[in-house]
């Protein structure tokens, strides 16, 4: 019974496709609808054969940011540009409602390509004369930029064919992010994010109606308008054309408690831009640390804090000359919230630039002898395990071990001695004399336990002197075993 109907089936399929046994409507329309189901399948076959451009993958500008999503420090894209990746939802609103009506107010409907804007582009072509009017989609313009050609019907059509085949293959908000980050500003600023960064300081997120008409202005005529001296004419006529035609569709000025006509009064009056700003570039040691740890992430979120960062870069440079003058010439800091373990500022070194001394290298995660800085972990190991009290009686006196013999720092040595006296004073051999007594590689496997990652696992690699600092470790390290001491061990 199934065979027979599959049989019939298959029958049926075969007399329409060839226009056996239809009435003569049936057949006249069987091979038309055919023919137009083939053209679909072999567009859509095309469009998906044939790669889109190749700059939509082109990566663009890593950024790590301050904790409270600031930029700290933004790095130029592998095509040499300031391009900063950011999503529709990121932008502001009042920005995207007004560059969708000026440039595109059927972007959300249209398959790439506006009939009704081409058109009406056409009917006030012919009427005028001349061009007075264009038909771009924001799609288009995205093609455009992508793939640059000269400004001819034939590379209209490609941008129409290209237009429809992005909108094929991306959804509208991955295009419209997409022309949010390739969008040129002029000189090698790409983006909107990019562009609110070097025009204003600030970020996207939050624009001005001046900057969002300034921002919809200069893509127009990007070498022409960006922010320079020479430009500001052309930059401020621009800007308030784009004002103007924004009041008159009833996008801007937003409401401030004023008229319309006073807000476009004072956002004519206001002051454009007359240069690029630097982009943020505040944390050079520990941003290209971090990038080079999370290769492949375009924008890394950090603990550190904008206001700690900045007391602690100059709390260290402050002792700049001083340091020098006693021959020191790198340094660094690590400073820890031991409430959260958060690094809250991180200095690699007294100046990034200096190449005479190294200055690139970030000195926080450098391993250098750490001195007596593991006597307070030996104090508690010896307190935690019933070997010693603070108030205990410890000889500093001159003794050797095997063939080792310590000393202090000063040559001297102070008799009998509270251990907590010890501790303060930073006398080696009371800890020398614990440190045999709990045993090197038990100690060792403590400091594993704390956080220490850099040790050498060799059994008798290590020896007593590392109670008086033959360890090496980072300050990265040191920072959190001493954030574990703070919290009791946790």
């Amino acid at each position: 019974m199934r065979g027979n109907r599959r049989r019939r089936l298959a029958a049926s399929y075969r007399n329409w496709i060839t226009g056996r046994k239809l009435t003569p409507v049936s057949r006249r329309l069987a091979r038309p609808v055919l023919l137009l189901a083939t053209g679909v399948v072999l567009v859509l076959a095309l469009a998906y054969a044939v790669p889109l451009p190749s700059r939509l993958r082109q990566p663009g500008s890593s950024q790590v940011l301050f904790r409270d999503g600031s930029p700290a420090h933004v790095f130029l894209a592998p095509d040499d540009r300031w391009r900063i990746p950011v999503t529709w939802k990121e932008i502001d609103p009042a920005y995207l409602e007004a560059l969708i009506r000026l440039e595109d107010r059927r972007f959300w409907h249209h398959p790439g390509v506006d009939p009704i804007a081409i058109a009406r582009a056409a009917f006030q072509n012919l009427g005028r004369g001349r061009v007075v009017s264009g038909a771009s989609t924001i799609t288009m313009q995205l093609v455009r930029v992508l793939e640059p050609r000269p400004r001819t019907l034939v590379s209209k059509g490609i941008e129409a064919l290209r237009a429809l085949q992005i909108e094929l293959r991306l959804s509208k908000q991955e295009i419209l992010e997409a022309y949010l980050q390739f969008i040129p500003f002029g000189r090698n600023v790409e983006g909107i994010e990019a562009a609110a960064l070097s025009y204003f300081g600030h970020r996207a997120a939050a624009l001005s109606d001046a900057e969002i008409a300034t921002l919809l202005a200069v893509p127009q005529d990007p070498n022409g308008r960006h922010p320079r001296i020479e430009h500001l004419g052309r930059l401020r006529a621009a800007r308030d054309d784009i004002a103007r035609r924004l009041y008159a569709l009833g996008v801007m000025p937003r409401a401030t408690g004023g008229s319309a006509d006073r807000g476009l009064e004072e956002l004519i009056s206001s002051p454009v831009p007359d240069r690029l700003r630097p982009f943020p570039r505040l944390i050079p040691h520990a941003a290209t640390w971090l990038r080079a740890r999370q290769s492949g992430r375009m924008r890394i979120v950090t603990t550190l804090d904008r206001g700690l960062q900045q007391l602690a870069e100059r709390t260290l440079a402050g002792n700049r000359n001083e340091a020098a003058l006693k021959g020191i010439h790198n340094g660094a800091i690590v400073l820890v919230d031991r409430s959260t373990t958060e690094v809250r500022a991180l200095v690699g070194n007294f100046d990034f630039w200096d190449e005479a001394h190294a200055g690139q290298i970030p000195g926080f995660d450098t391993r250098r002898a750490v001195g007596s800085t593991l006597k307070p972990f030996l104090y508690a190991l010896a307190i935690d395990r019933g070997l010693a009290l603070p108030g205990f009686l410890v000889p500093d006196l001159p003794r050797q071990f095997g063939a080792y013999t310590p000393g202090n720092f000063d040559g001297k040595f102070e008799g009998i001695v509270r251990l907590e006296d010890a501790l303060s004073r930073s006398l080696n051999l009371p800890f020398v004399s614990l440190l045999n007594q709990i045993g090197v590689e038990s100690f060792l496997g403590a400091l594993s336990t704390l956080g220490a990652r850099g040790l050498n696992p060799t059994p008798g690699h290590y020896g007593l002197s590392v109670a008086a600092g033959s360890l090496e470790m980072s300050p990265l390290e040191l920072a959190g075993l001493y954030t574990t001491l703070a919290n009791e061990g946790l």
